[in-house]
């Protein structure tokens, strides 16, 4: 029994890592687990008539019968002549989409009902390209008309076609009259409903995938009508507010049978739409499901005894059943639990899934039992006794010991093994045998670790909040100790993803405070001096070292694991044993830092553990660099990159975690320096295809930039072969370059002296024309091997392409910097239009561009440079159009603190790659992408995201690596190797075929029908503010400009 939900209805959510999909806060269907309709455990069969209803074993089924009859309804599949197949799909058989629980879901408002109902679309480029693709399909496969009568289900999935449009869609089957001409629709794609004749439905086709539906059925979370019902002067008011715009969506939890999700909506005025349902008195706040409390059960002690006395002469007191012992628990246990009872985190009772089959065993004895003796009035069990007793909600049998006596005839009992308690009549208990007190107490009363009450107590939002966090899931618990009887527990949820900490997630909602993890009573008198071994160790200063190179003149096997130039890149040394112990020092750090529940506080220059993508569960030695406000700058002392992380993506490390030195060795080559001021593109790129394997070094000379190296890659000396290939010079060298820009001092003195006698006579503050166009941009970081369906935003060739970023944007942060854009640019477009002219940006720069739909500025990167126009990319929205050089301004540093939303990436393999890509090889590329390639990210090289891209088993078996590898090496059989990449190599744009675009609010920048691409627009469902028309180009890129978007990670 269960003190807020039935044992005949209670579900468990669970989830597949390898499930997992990455759609703007959507993951793949949870697993539930069944459970008997008659005596509520666990049940592994189903009716074989209806196919719906779970029984653990044919006694009970026969025993529910009676009942069950009523509702049973046969599903045989009537064999039909239709073309489709015999085959029905149940609304139960799609792949229902699970919603990340606490993510911000950026959403239009389908169809709205009331508080209580109502349709969202999330605005996803993958659900919507889904949901064109359905529509798309359904038309062609429902175009011939049906010569078969067909007659539909409840609760089935059809093919039905729309009254309006007279368009086919998806729809299920809510009911079915009686003379079976006509069935309610409810539209899952779209969320609206209609009566539908069933000559305009038909089977959906077992062709077609099993998709979630693409409309979310939501509820306005903790709030209920404040009537029995919903006003419709209310659901008038909620409707203006939110039909047809775009809302942030704040999913809570997953309520009834797993398909409606609670959530709340952030509205425009800046209030959630809970709050305005409660402060204009359309709604009330939901009250939690109480039990009696401690309090409670203490005040009726003294009365129950008097109860008890009072009518118990010559009655079977029932003294000789005493508690059975509890489980046995120790300290570092880990198991899976479902949580039965919940009061507060301080006291809750989970049961050990791994004992259900216990529990059932138990269950279907203590009925069996009581079946067998009739209720007798000389029962009167005395208080702190066990017996049967009859749970309320399912009318089923199980042990309880009795509490008090709240009067004469009725009693106050705790059940068990579940923990909850409730008060009976006295007629609902029957004393228990010997046998059924042998098993152990399931229920383990536990209390959350590491977090303690804000105030008084903990507040009504909290318990509500956390119940149903808690509530019909399968979650891990660890056991760190025992505290005043209850075991103290870290608690996860492993069906959420990224996997969930418990204990975070109330210290993050403010819900809690940290609190220090204390183990039992009797040990506090012992934390008052530091005694014990921990103690000490905590107080010794915490001591490490990096990994060393020979400086006596051997030569040393190392592998490169970032390199930004030449001039700086990080080696580890190729030792098998250096491997082995930094791979068991990961698992090692991923047990310290799954056990640490208190708050790290980060000090700059001091070591830590960090992790930058909690999905994987993997966490590396860092080194605090720098703090802000909403991070820390650490850098991953054994790769050598540096990334922003979240604070509560840090735990403190110890100094047995610290043995192993620090493993990334920080590098540069000797014997070269850049031809100009910085390494060219074509050098970076040459340079990180020659070092990607194993390397032989020797060190030259150690200087505070790290190890000077005299490398040799693949037999040849790499310094030598930069300077062969024109890419680098001698230091001390002087170039003809820089010989001819010596004559222009004088002009490039004069010119500076006239843009300073301008910026003199400007009389507003503007920013000055020393603005760049940096191509030394940060790109996202995406997390190391993760698989997801990328959205190709622009593909220049295999090494350069660029996909939009699968996190949702904060479009909050995202609205502050389109301001400061606007203002930037108002400020400084008289004075820097002509810069642009004059110095124009480079492929793979970042800049300003104005967009031609509706003349604002936004953030882009450029693809192609013309003679009198760019090409560019929108870089927080991925499409892209042809603008004029006027409409380019560059851009400043501060503009670029918020990542771009599109993500710099690379083909892996890029070591077999050719110096230059034929035009056939890029068009094979491109080529491929549009066939739902899935990618795998495999690391980050300082600059780009190296992932790997494979095609679907339905389209073509094969890795896109291995393909474009096998066209290039096809080709080098019939031609002649591929010259040299030089300085003035250029290549004519190639055109590909425009993916189509995402859905973009009313501020996002459209395309503008350029020559030599094509536009495709999108029939997605949008609101008035909406109809524009969404069409993305994406344009080819020659070689050397691919090369030059590349750049270094500044670090």
């Amino acid at each position: 029994p269960s003190g807020y939900t039935s044992a005949s209805t209670w579900k468990m959510d669970g989830t597949y890592a390898e499930d997992r999909q990455n759609m703007s806060g959507h993951i793949l269907p949870a697993l539930t687990v069944h459970f008997c309709n008659y005596c509520g455990q666990q049940g592994n069969f189903r009716c074989r008539r209806c196919k719906k209803t779970s029984y653990c074993s044919v006694v009970c089924q026969a025993e529910d019968w009676n009942a069950h009859r009523h509702v049973c309804k046969s599903v045989e599949v009537e064999p039909h002549g239709d073309a489709f197949g015999t085959q029905r799909i149940y609304f139960k058989d799609l792949h229902m989409a699970k919603v990340i629980q606490g993510t911000e879901i950026q959403a239009t408002v389908l169809e709205f009902y009331s508080p209580s109902r109502f349709f969202i679309l999330a605005q996803s480029s993958e659900l919507l390209g889904a949901l064109q693709n359905i529509i798309t399909e359904l038309q062609k496969i429902y175009s011939c008309p049906s010569t078969t009568a067909y007659v539909p289900c409840v609760d089935e999935v059809c093919a039905v076609q729309y009254s309006t449009d007279l368009k086919w869609y998806r729809g299920l089957v809510k009911t079915l009259t009686a003379d079976q001409k006509m069935a309610k629709i409810l539209y899952i794609d779209y969320g609206n409903e209609e009566d539908v004749p069933v000559e305009r439905i038909r089977p959906l086709a077992n062709t077609l995938k099993p998709f979630s539906p693409c409309a979310m059925e939501c509820c306005i979370v903790g709030v209920v009508p404040a009537a029995t019902t919903w006003s419709s002067e209310c659901c008038i008011a909620i409707r203006q507010l939110l039909a047809g715009k775009m809302v942030t969506v704040i999913p809570v939890e997953t309520v009834g049978n797993s398909h409606v999700h609670a959530v709340d909506i952030l509205l425009s005025m800046g209030k959630n739409l809970s709050v305005f349902l409660l402060e204009h008195g359309y709604g009330a706040k939901e009250t939690v499901n109480t039990t009696p409390t401690e309090q409670d059960i203490s005040a009726m002690v003294c009365a129950s005894l008097d109860n008890f006395k009072r009518l118990s002469d010559g009655k079977d007191d029932n003294t000789w059943a005493q508690t059975p012992e509890s489980m046995t628990q120790a300290v570092g246990d880990s198991f899976s639990v479902v949580v039965t009872h919940f009061q507060s985190p301080d006291k809750f009772v989970v049961q050990k899934v791994e004992n259900a089959g216990v529990i059932q065993e138990l269950q279907l004895k203590l009925r069996e039992h009581c079946s067998q003796f009739p209720v007798s009035s000389n029962f009167r069990p005395a208080p702190g006794t066990v017996c049967c007793a009859q749970f309320s909600e399912d009318k089923q049998w199980y042990r309880a010991k009795v509490l008090a006596y709240s009067s004469d005839k009725h009693v106050c009992v705790g059940y068990l093994d579940f923990g909850n308690c409730e008060e009976v009549d006295l007629s609902q208990l029957q004393p228990i045998s010997p046998s059924l007190l042998a098993l152990p107490i399931q229920a383990v009363t536990c209390s959350l670790a590491g977090v303690q009450h804000v105030g008084e107590g903990w507040s009504e939002d909290c318990l509500l909040t956390l119940q149903r966090r808690v509530s019909n899931r399968i979650l891990r618990i660890k056991i760190q100790g025992a505290h005043e009887g209850k075991a103290l527990v870290t608690m996860f949820d492993e069906a959420s993803d990224p996997q969930a900490n418990v204990a975070e997630l109330l210290l993050s909602a403010g819900y809690a405070a940290p609190a220090p993890v204390n183990t039992s009573n009797d040990q506090q008198a012992e934390k008052t001096t530091p005694s014990s071994a921990q103690d000490t160790q905590a107080l010794e200063p915490l001591k490490w070292s990096w990994a060393e190179l020979p400086c006596e003149g051997q030569t040393v096997a190392l592998l490169a694991s970032v390199v930004l130039s030449p001039g700086k890149f990080y080696c580890h040394i190729n030792n098998p044993t250096d491997c082995q112990q930094l791979m068991e020092l990961r698992s090692e750090l991923k047990l310290h830092c799954e056990a640490a529940t208190t708050p790290f506080e980060a000090k700059v220059g001091e070591p830590c553990c960090a992790t930058y993508h909690t999905g994987d569960g993997a966490w590396y030695r860092a080194m605090v660099k720098e703090l802000y406000e909403d991070g820390v700058l650490v850098k991953f002392v054994d790769h050598g990159f540096s990334m922003k992380v979240a604070k509560n993506h840090l735990r403190s490390i110890t100094a047995k975690l610290l043995t192993l030195p620090f493993q990334a060795i920080r590098c540069w080559l000797t014997g070269v320096e850049p031809l100009g001021s910085e390494w060219s593109s074509e050098a970076l790129l040459w340079f990180q295809t020659q070092v990607n394997g194993k390397l032989y070094a020797r060190v030259l000379s150690v200087t505070e930039k790290g190890y000077g190296l005299e490398l040799e890659s693949r037999g040849q000396n790499v310094a030598a072969a930069l300077l062969s290939q024109q890419l680098a010079k001698i230091p001390g060298e002087i170039t003809k370059d820089m010989q001819a820009a010596v004559g222009s001092v004088d002009i490039l003195q004069k010119n500076t002296k006239e843009n300073e006698h301008r910026q003199m006579e400007n009389k507003a503050p503007r920013e000055t024309a020393t603005q760049s166009f940096p191509v030394d941009w940060k790109t996202m970081t995406l997390p190391i091997n993760e698989t997801f369906k990328p959205y190709i935003a622009a593909a220049v060739s295999p090494s350069l392409f660029y996909v939009l970023s699968p996190v949702q944007v904060d479009e909050k942060k995202l609205q502050e910097v389109m301001l400061e854009v606007a203002a930037y640019c108002k400020s400084s477009e008289p004075s820097l239009s002509s810069a642009a002219v004059v110095n124009k940006p480079v492929p793979g720069a970042a800049c300003c561009a104005k967009f031609s739909g509706d003349n604002n500025w936004y953030r882009a990167v450029v693809l192609d440079v013309c003679e009198n126009e760019l090409k560019v990319i929108y870089a927080d929205y991925g499409n892209s159009e042809k603008v004029s050089l006027s409409h380019i301004l560059p851009i400043p540093t501060r503009l670029l603190q918020l990542p771009f939303q599109i993500i710099r990436c690379t083909l892996a393999g890029k070591e077999h790659f050719p110096s230059e890509w034929s035009e056939e090889a890029q068009q094979m590329f491109k080529s491929l992408l549009p066939n739902g390639v899935l990618a795998t990210v495999q690391s980050f090289d300082g600059s780009d995201n190296v992932l790997s891209l494979s095609l679907p088993t339905e389209n073509a078996s094969g890795h896109v690596t291995a393909m474009i590898l096998d066209k290039v090496q096809a080709q080098a059989k019939n031609s002649c190797p591929t010259p040299n990449l030089k300085a003035d190599s250029t290549t004519a744009p190639t055109d590909t075929k425009a993916a189509l675009d995402p859905p973009k609010s009313k501020l996002v920048p459209e395309d503008k029908t350029t020559s030599g691409c094509t536009k495709t627009t999108e029939p997605t469902p949008q609101s008035p503010e909406q109809l524009q028309v969404q069409n993305k180009n994406t344009c080819a890129q020659s070689v050397k400009e691919k090369m030059e978007d590349l750049s270094t990670l500044a670090l």
